[in-house]
C-alpha cells in the first residue's frame, strides 16, 4: 500500500492505531489518531522515517470542526482508510436532549464525517463505521425494522426516522411508535449507522464502506452496562481486531454489511451478521 494515510477518531482507537503501528506491511504511513483535545495519545514514540503520527482536533458533532479537519487532511494527498469509531452513550440519564445529543453525534456526526470525506478518499479507499449489538432491530416493531433496512432508502429516509424518534422521546410515545422503550437512544443511533453504512455503500460501490460491533469491551463506555460483578471481557485491542480487518484485510468484495462476531464476548475477527 503505498504513502497510505489513515484516519482514526478516539475512544477504541488508540488500540487501532497501536495495532496498525505494528502492522510491518503498512509503509510509509500518516496516521491521524483524532480527539476532541488534540493530545498525545502516547504512539510518538512509533515515529521514524516510515511512520507519522499526527493529532489534530475533531469533535464530529461539530461540522465546523470536520470541516477544518478535512483542510488539515488534504494537505497530504488523499486518504486510504477511513474508520469512524468516536460515539457516546448518555442513557444511563436519559431524556430529550441527551438523546439529541446522541444522534448529532453517533448518527449526525458519523454521516458528516463520510461525507466530508468521500471526496477525500483514494479510489478503492475504505471507511469503517462503529456500530453495536445495541443496534440489531428485533425489539423494534416490524414497521420500523422494514423502513431501517429500505434498500432504497435515502439520507432523507434515515433523517425522518431520525425525527421521528426525538419526536417519540420528546412526548414519551417511543412503544407506541415502535422503538420499543425508552432508554435507547444509544441503539437507535447505531441502527441508523448501520442503515447509513449500507446506503453510503450503494451509492460508492468503488469504495469498501462496512461497519461492524466490536464486542464488549473493556473502556469508559463498555463498562456503563457492567456492573461491579459483571465487567466488560474483551480488552481494547480485542475489539480491535474486527476493525483492522474490514480496514485491511481482503473481505470477498463485501460492501455495506454489518459484521461482528456471534456473541459480544467473541474474540474473533468477525464475519457478516444481520442486525
Amino acid at each position: 500500500m503505498p504513502d497510505p494515510r489513515i484516519i482514526i477518531n478516539r475512544g477504541i482507537g488508540k488500540a487501532i492505531c497501536d495495532l496498525i503501528l505494528t502492522k510491518p506491511d503498512i509503509t510509509p504511513l500518516k496516521l491521524f489518531a483524532a480527539t476532541r483535545s488534540g493530545n498525545d495519545l502516547g504512539l510518538g514514540s512509533r515515529n521514524d522515517a516510515d511512520r507519522q503520527v499526527l493529532y489534530p482536533k475533531l469533535d464530529i458533532a461539530d461540522p465546523d470542526s470536520i470541516k477544518a479537519f478535512a483542510g488539515e487532511v488534504k494537505q497530504h494527498g488523499k486518504v486510504d482508510v477511513l474508520i469512524n469509531n468516536a460515539g457516546i452513550n448518555l442513557d444511563n440519564q436519559y431524556g430529550y436532549e441527551n438523546a439529541k445529543k446522541t444522534l448529532d453525534v453517533n448518527y449526525r456526526g458519523t454521516l458528516e464525517m463520510c461525507q466530508t470525506f468521500i471526496p477525500l478518499l483514494a479510489p478503492q479507499g475504505r471507511i469503517v463505521n462503529l456500530s453495536s449489538v445495541g443496534s440489531l432491530l428485533k425489539p423494534y416493531s416490524e414497521t420500523l425494522q422494514s423502513r431501517f433496512r429500505n434498500p432504497q432508502n435515502s439520507l432523507e429516509d434515515l433523517d425522518t426516522i431520525a425525527e421521528e424518534y426525538l419526536q417519540s422521546v420528546h412526548t414519551h410515545t417511543e412503544p407506541s411508535t415502535g422503538f420499543s422503550g425508552s432508554g435507547r437512544s444509544y441503539s437507535v443511533s447505531k441502527a441508523l449507522v448501520n442503515a447509513l453504512t449500507a446506503l453510503l455503500a450503494r451509492d460508492n460501490p468503488d469504495l469498501t464502506i462496512n461497519c461492524c460491533c466490536p464486542g464488549w469491551i473493556a473502556t469508559d463506555m463498555g463498562r456503563l452496562v457492567g456492573s461491579r460483578t459483571v465487567q466488560p471481557p474483551k480488552t481494547p485491542e480485542e475489539g480491535a481486531m474486527i476493525p483492522m480487518r474490514l480496514a485491511f484485510e481482503d473481505l470477498g468484495g463485501v460492501k455495506g454489511r454489518y459484521w461482528a462476531n456471534g456473541s459480544v464476548r467473541g474474540k474473533g475477527e468477525g464475519e457478516v451478521q444481520e442486525w
